[in-house]
């Protein structure tokens, strides 16, 4: 009588179903028939099962929020199917995995209007970036002359970071793996990011500051893993990922190879016209200083000739570095930088790790479309609340404004005016100069004279002593003081051991401190 036999996957649960489908002459084909009433096929040629749209968007969303695996969400429908029974229901767990990455390929297509065009998407082009940052031709034209007072206004800020929780297992059959996204989100597309890292030169650099984690460990790779971790860049006001800014690491964050990749995609996503970027990195004073000569020398990577990159450190992790690196990098003494922290990606990492362990071992495409999709969730949650977040950023920096205007005026007004012109000249010759010579920064750091040690005050005193002529040498006098210093603190000392005993010290306690104040007195009488 013309019926089907199906297996129709709902969030009620699985149920098997006889379908007439319309055989008249102008019918549509049986898949549009079945998209029409909401219904998903698992195949194109003879449809066997189907799933809801309501259960994959369910699932998508619970995937987003929860990290729920396609394992567990299949297993739970199992359990609703027949709570009694779930091992006698169909298994459709492979067909859900299939059918919900084409389900995110066309919800990508959809809300970025591809629905009606064959064109087929640039890189990065599925995704959405932040609203806020400065993109010629989107929300900013650029003016001719863009070097005065609001400058900093066509000025794009990028943070760039790691995540070494995001790891993948190397993938059981490479060679049936189908790719339906590959470089047109966040992820940067494999093949030409796979023929950079095969000419790039994998120098291991030592760290001339601090002994940081990502420059002098992570060049051990673990052989189970495909890759250790992901990294790339965000903005670094409003926190939203960088489209085809997003790679994987194979031996760590240290690799510089892999970050220079990621930094050069990002400075060319919409900024046609931009000539300034302020870029944030956990080690920016060893990444940056040869990062223009690694460029020139791989034919894959490029940056606008008229670019100029400043360097940063966020503001928590340049206090791990050493003293000089803090006036070098900190974004306080950035012109334009804005009171930014640069450690905005750390809070981006939380969510994308809901789902990091479950898709540590999918394929490798498969994984690359679920990081795709959690990421330009974040950035989607980030711009619906974005008009209500600067609204309130605004009203709080008018208060500050105001606040530091204040407290400003009265520390110029109490000031020296020569002294004023004399530190506003070295701060403009530092400024000129920071990007050729970054020490010229350091005008901005606290000069403290270290103060003299006891040792030293008494060798100058002993040396004096010998040295007085006309009057009777005293050769003790400056060993009788420092021995008198001496029994002071062994005083001090004593007293608040004693104190921190209380009522009832134990035995050895009250050996030990008899036995400190016998030689307490000794000294003393010595003395």
């Amino acid at each position: 009588e013309g019926k089907t036999k199906i297996t129709v996957v709902d969030t009620s649960g699985v149920h098997t179903m006889m379908v007439r489908l319309c055989r008249c002459p102008d019918a549509h084909t049986p898949d549009k028939q079945l998209f029409e009433i909401g219904l998903f096929l698992a195949s194109f040629t003879r449809p066997k099962t189907v799933f809801t749209f309501a259960l994959l968007d369910n699932f998508i969303l619970d995937n987003l929020e929860c990290g729920t695996s396609a394992m567990n969400y299949y297993s739970k429908l199992k359990r609703i199917t027949s709570s009694v029974f779930p091992h006698l229901v169909p298994d459709r767990y492979r067909e859900l995995m299939r059918v919900a990455r084409q389900w995110r390929q066309l919800k990508l297509l959809k809300w970025n209007g591809f629905c009606h065009d064959k064109r087929d998407p640039k890189d990065g082009e599925l995704v959405l970036f932040c609203p806020a940052c400065p993109q010629p031709g989107i929300n900013v034209v650029v003016p001719a002359d863009d070097d005065g007072p609001t400058s900093w206004l066509y000025t794009r800020s990028l943070v760039m970071d790691g995540n070494f929780k995001a790891e993948h297992l190397h993938p059981t059959n490479p060679e049936d793996e189908v790719w339906l996204t590959d470089g047109k989100c966040f992820m940067a597309t494999r093949a030409q990011y796979h023929a950079h890292l095969a000419m790039a030169k994998d120098s291991t650099q030592r760290s001339e500051c601090n002994n940081h984690r990502a420059v002098n460990q992570a060049n051990a790779s673990r052989h189970k893993l495909e890759a250790t971790g992901i990294g790339g860049c965000a903005c670094t006001r409003h926190g939203c990922f960088v489209p085809n800014s997003m790679v994987d690491f194979q031996k760590g964050e240290r690799r510089q190879m892999n970050m220079d990749y990621a930094l050069c995609n990002a400075l060319v996503h919409n900024m046609d016209g931009l000539r300034r970027a302020l870029t944030f990195y956990d080690v920016n004073c060893q990444y940056n200083k040869h990062l223009l000569r690694r460029v020139d020398e791989s034919p894959h990577l490029s940056i606008p000739p008229e670019m100029n990159i400043i360097p940063g450190i966020g503001l928590w992790h340049v206090h791990g570095h050493q003293d000089k690196c803090f006036v070098w990098f900190a974004s306080n003494f950035i012109p334009g930088a804005a009171q930014i922290d640069g450690e905005i990606m750390e809070t981006l990492w939380a969510p994308l790790n809901i789902i990091s362990l479950s898709a540590r071992g999918m394929s490798t495409p498969h994984r690359q479309e679920c990081l795709d999709y959690q990421m330009n969730d974040c950035n989607f949650m980030k711009m619906i609340r974005m008009g209500l977040f600067l609204s309130q950023k605004y009203k709080e920096a008018k208060i500050g404004v105001q606040e530091s205007s204040e407290a400003f005026e009265k520390l110029n007004d109490a000031a020296d005016p020569y002294i004023i012109e004399q530190w506003e000249a070295e701060e403009k010759a530092a400024q000129d100069s920071r990007m050729t010579d970054p020490a010229a920064m350091d005008v901005y750091d606290v000069r403290l004279r270290k103060a003299r040690s006891r040792k030293e005050v008494e060798i100058d005193l002993l040396r004096a002593s010998v040295s007085r002529t006309g009057e009777r040498r005293q050769l003790g006098a400056a060993t009788w003081l420092a021995s008198g210093i001496t029994i002071e603190e062994m005083q001090i000392a004593l007293a608040m051991d004693v104190r921190r005993m209380g009522r009832h010290p134990t035995e050895t306690q009250t050996l030990e401190i008899g036995r400190r104040r016998v030689r307490l007195q000794h000294s003393i009488d010595e003395f």
